[in-house]
């Protein structure tokens, strides 16, 4: 019996490692391994139940839709609607089916139209949930900007009479006055910055679904030296949209 050079132990006929220290031997390995049955090696196939190819589904689909609109068109409106309804509740099995078998030029054409109409519809409702929000924080500060400006003009009659009957109080009531126009001014400042935020808030969102431009070379080459350059706020990277919008004229209610 052949001993473990490592640890001195027994070693079975042939054994690559050793049962006591775990080391390898000095056996041949190789010729162990040569003595190994090959192993056969299976490659599994999914199989998709209940999804047809997404060819077939969008060819029944727009068979059962045109056929739809024509049974509609020469009266028949029951079963028009029936073969519009199942050609519409079929798009979601062609897309899935799509998503299973992506190789196809159809199925890509119809996963980036999908994907495109739901980043489209999200955008929406973004937007639409952005301009709700800056439209409610509007009607607020409007709101409160129309009781200052009750104020405002009671106080400045209070000062007309006070000093037409001079009894001292004009310092008081004039700047009583003074301080809700500041208030109104404040307020004005509010409303232009929330109703910027929800500009700059739709447009990323809109600027994420928009597809990628891709701009060539200026045909008039570089500017050349000595060429005047732009004036501030012309060039490429000015966007009117990110200035602070200027103060809207609010008639004055009384």
């Amino acid at each position: 019996m052949d001993t473990c050079s490592h640890c001195g132990a027994g070693l079975p006929e042939r054994a690559a490692y050793c049962p006591s220290c775990g080391r390898p031997t000095d056996a041949d390995v190789v010729t162990e391994v040569a003595h190994v049955e090959p192993i056969d090696v299976q490659h599994a196939e999914p199989r998709y139940f209940g999804l047809g190819p997404p060819v077939f589904v969008l060819a029944v689909a727009a068979l059962l839709l045109v056929l739809g609109v024509l049974l509609v068109v020469f009266g028949n409106l029951a079963f028009g609607v029936l073969a519009i309804v199942v050609a519409v509740a079929l798009f979601p099995t062609f897309l899935a089916g799509a998503r299973r078998w992506p190789d196809h030029p159809v199925a890509r054409v119809g996963l980036s139209t999908a994907d495109r109409a739901r980043d489209e519809a999200g955008v929406a409702v973004d937007s639409i949930s952005t301009w709700s929000r800056a439209g409610r924080e509007v009607v607020r500060v409007r709101k409160e900007q129309f009781t200052l400006r009750r104020e405002r003009d009671a106080k400045i009659r209070e000062l007309g009479v006070s000093a037409y009957e001079d009894d001292g109080r004009v310092a008081e009531l004039r700047a009583a006055a003074k301080e809700i126009d500041e208030r109104i001014e404040q307020n004005e400042r509010e409303l232009q910055r929330t109703l910027a935020a929800a500009r700059r808030r739709v447009r990323k969102g809109r600027a994420a679904v928009v597809s990628t431009e891709v701009i060539g070379p200026d045909e008039s080459g570089p500017l050349q030296e000595g060429a005047a350059e732009p004036p501030a706020g012309e060039g490429r990277g000015a966007d009117p949209a990110d200035e602070e919008a200027a103060p809207v004229d609010v008639e004055k209610s009384s």
